[in-house]
């Protein structure tokens, strides 16, 4: 395996598709709500400010293996569940899925805040769904999934043999999985977020597997104004283009705890955990998220069209022919 350099720059192709990205966004907004656009970005720069969250500086780098042993003995769940656990809902696939190996470090050297993902798989009846494959992907720090999917999902052709920040493992007795990986990075449309997909039986990498359960999580606005405004990588990015409240795929909610990482902090390290309910039998209605008002459900850019100002073909990058 070939271990990226950890101090790498973001390369020449990322960062002038994120350029074109950023041009066609100004250019498709009328001058007389830039300055409402301005606004917006100083008030969830003053939100990440006010909120609990670590002071800027504070989160380790280096990837999974700066992940401490204190970390790792964290148990987020040791509380236990209560009597009343509520079903998640069903978010879209996306575009950028692919087949993953089975693996506790989903990492493959990437650099990043190293972030320790454990998932609690619970049924309606509180009771823990043991035995459950359930699968993760998402981003690099940069912004851009592994694999050969679809084209506007890759940041650099490089990444197109790659399988970063994608994998499964089986839940054990209490329904726990456990993942080592990095706080992910962000792309137009998108809050930064976390697929899974929740499977019995065998794995199967087909998009139309059967699954229990397919669905994403995310952090909170504060969150990601306060990394990608301060910590090292993340702050090339710049801020998120997308609020919880205009995204893509969770626009609708007028809630959206029921997908929000629990998030603390452990000498540097992330702990992103979460519960997630399924159904109890096939005969149980299931729910939908509610997605945003730019471009329905899907990846970068959505399968309802691509948000406003991207290329009429909807891909995040250069245009067709490129990757």
């Amino acid at each position: 395996m070939n271990t990226p350099d950890p101090k790498a720059p973001i390369s020449s192709f990322a960062t002038a598709r994120r350029k074109f990205l950023r041009l066609a966004g100004l250019l498709a907004v009328p001058p007389s709500l830039l300055l409402s656009a301005c606004s917006t970005r100083s008030a969830t720069t003053a939100t990440a400010a006010s909120a609990n969250i670590p002071p800027a500086g504070s989160w380790l780098q280096g990837g999974t293996r700066a992940i401490t042993a204190a970390a790792r003995a964290i148990d987020p769940f040791a509380a236990g569940l209560g009597t009343s656990c509520t079903l998640t809902c069903e978010a879209t696939i996306g575009p950028c899925h692919t087949t993953s190996p089975e693996r506790t470090d989903v990492s493959d050297g990437w650099d990043g805040i190293p972030m320790r993902l454990l998932l609690r798989v619970v049924d309606t009846g509180c009771k823990p769904v043991p035995d459950a494959i359930v699968e993760i992907w998402h981003t690099n720090h940069t912004g851009g999934y592994s694999g050969r999917i679809e084209a506007m999902c890759n940041n650099d052709q490089a990444d197109l043999d790659k399988q970063f920040f994608r994998g499964y493992q089986r839940t054990d007795a209490d329904g726990v999985v456990r993942f080592d990986s990095c706080f992910p990075g962000w792309y137009r449309g998108r809050v930064n977020h976390v697929h899974f997909r929740i499977m019995t039986g065998a794995y199967d990498a087909d998009d139309r597997a059967a699954a229990t359960l397919v669905s994403q999580l995310v952090f909170t606005d504060a969150l990601n104004a306060a990394i990608f405004g301060n910590e090292p990588l993340y702050r090339e990015l710049g801020l998120p283009d997308t609020l919880l409240s205009n995204d893509n795929v969770m626009g609708g909610e007028s809630d959206h705890t029921p997908y929000l990482f629990d998030v603390q902090q452990v000498e540097g390290v992330m702990i992103a955990s979460k519960t997630v309910t399924v159904r109890t039998g096939s005969d149980q209605a299931t729910c939908s998220v509610k997605d945003g008002a730019h471009g329905g459900p899907g990846g970068p850019g959505g399968f309802g069209g691509p948000p406003p100002g991207l290329p009429p073909d909807g891909r995040r990058g250069p245009p067709p022919g490129r990757l």
